[in-house]
């Protein structure tokens, strides 16, 4: 503006010294500039807009920069928190890998360990199914042998029955047979699967013989009939003396002798009956070693003189099964 105002005091001063041609020469320049001049003026509030325009941008920049700057430290912030929280998982990843690795060598150690129990107890499991299945046999074997063994068990108890079915018919035979005898000096009973005839020497002998007198001697017939019905029965005769010595002058010296020669006596009565076979028969003297009762005194002494007849059936089937199973149990 100072710069116009110059320049038009000069055209002033000017036109009062130069010439017209001169003068219109600085108007139409003085019109020029005062076209520029306002041109001027005009870009001057053109850019003085421009200006305000930028000086607000610039403000909103600023505040925009310095938002940033604030959400900078703020990111800063986190992401110093988050770089430290990043660090420290970091640390804790590798420690938990590190734990992880130790943990999977012991446990791989632990495996193997686990790995060989099994083994072991699976071998232990098969060795005792092996034991299982042998003692299963074991046992199938022995239930097989156990049932052939009570079929022969029941077998014995038929066989024992029918025995002892015997010898209780024989029993009540022979007490049928002796009846008039009974309790005259004669006694008859049933023991151990035998029948025991027991005849007291006053019944059958005088003192210190050997020969039967009659009376004796019939009872011994009805006996001898009875064993003749019954072809296996087998029979020993017994003779018993009492303490007393005996001073023998013949062949017969001692109570040995005279138990044995009583017994003979008796088995010879029996034989004589067609009927009995002396192969059945057995005479056994027994002198004064099997007493019935201690020879204390007379009464007791004559219960040990006496002549035994034992009657036994025969149990040969019995013994054969007997055998049988102890063969079956030895082998």
């Amino acid at each position: 503006m100072r710069k116009l105002f110059f320049i038009i005091g000069s055209v002033f001063l000017l036109s009062s010294c130069v010439s017209s041609k001169v003068y219109k020469e600085l108007q139409s320049k003085y019109v020029d500039l005062d076209e520029q001049n306002i041109a001027l003026r005009k870009d001057n509030d053109e850019l003085s807009g421009n200006l305000k325009s930028a000086e607000n941008q610039v403000l909103k920049l600023k505040n925009t920069v310095d938002l940033l700057k604030k959400d900078t430290t703020e990111l800063g912030k986190k992401y110093r928190a988050l770089n430290k929280n990043y660090r420290e998982l970091n640390k804790s990843y590798e420690f938990a890998l590190e734990n992880n690795n130790n943990m999977l060598a012991t446990n791989q150690q632990e495996n193997q360990k686990l790995l060989m129990k099994l083994q072991k107890l699976q071998m232990e499991v098969q060795t005792k199914e092996d034991s299982l299945i042998s003692e299963q046999n074991r046992l199938e074997y022995l239930g097989k042998e156990l049932q052939k063994r009570e079929s022969r068990v029941y077998e014995l108890e038929q066989l024992i029955a029918k025995k002892d079915s015997a010898v209780e018919n024989l029993r009540q035979r022979m007490a049928d047979a002796l009846l008039n005898f009974e309790g005259k000096g004669l006694s008859i009973e049933r023991r151990n699967g035998k029948v025991y005839i027991s005849l007291e020497n006053s019944l059958l002998f005088p003192s210190g013989s050997w020969d039967v007198n009659a009376k004796g001697a019939s009872a011994i017939k009805e006996v001898a009939k009875v064993l003749a019905e019954n072809k296996d029965l087998n029979v020993v005769v017994e003779g018993h003396t009492d303490s007393d010595a005996f001073n023998g002058r013949t062949a017969v010296k001692d109570n040995w002798d005279l138990s044995v020669m009583r017994a003979t006596s008796i088995v010879k009565i029996i034989t004589d009956n067609k009927g009995v076979d002396p192969a059945k028969i057995t005479a056994a003297g027994k002198s004064e070693f099997v007493p019935l009762v201690p020879n204390d005194d007379s009464e007791s002494k004559a219960k040990n003189r006496r002549t035994e007849i034992i009657i036994t059936p025969d149990v040969s089937e019995l013994m054969k099964l007997l055998n049988e199973e102890a063969d079956s149990i030895n082998n």
